[in-house]
């Protein structure tokens, strides 16, 4: 299992290259501005978001990190979002390490100061690969909004 999660990831981080390519060549202008269409919210925005969930999920709550998060303003540039998201894929490769063998290890504590959680590694790993596609669809379609064609960021890309 230990190559199978690390090849997914690899794979995430491969389309994720994409986007973080577009938005630096295409959308770089437009990174703050709000779409009113996702209230008001920016690609920055959803970036940033998208980052801050790895860490609340995999560093916070499954390895009992104690990170903190990142805020939308710290982010101007594209070349600073690289930078959040190399930091992503240390917390990534930790937990990867940490649960490959036994990906259905279950993974408990309290995320927030009132709600116990209870699940397994493995649908932590799946929550926030999903969340981070979800989000990314989001992207695609603000740029779109914002006057600029996005490219295909699906893993499979031909």
């Amino acid at each position: 299992m230990n190559n199978l999660l690390k090849f997914q990831y690899q794979l995430v981080k491969e389309s994720r290259a994409v986007v973080l390519r577009y938005l630096e060549l295409q959308v770089q202008d437009d990174l703050l501005k709000g779409v009113d269409t996702f209230n008001g919210k920016s690609i920055a925005f959803m970036m940033v978001h998208v980052a801050n969930t790895y860490i609340a999920w995999v560093g916070n709550f499954a390895l009992a990190m104690q990170r903190p998060y990142y805020t939308e303003s710290e982010f101007t540039m594209v070349a600073q979002l690289r930078t959040i998201f190399k930091d992503v894929d240390l917390i990534m490769e930790q937990f990867i390490t940490g649960f490959a063998t036994d990906t259905m290890r279950a993974v408990k504590g309290y995320k927030w100061a009132d709600q116990y959680i209870e699940t397994d590694a493995y649908s932590i790993f799946t929550h926030v690969l999903t969340h981070e596609f979800h989000h990314k669809g989001q992207i695609m379609t603000m740029g779109r909004l914002l006057g600029h064609t996005p490219p295909d960021t699906d893993v499979m890309r031909f």
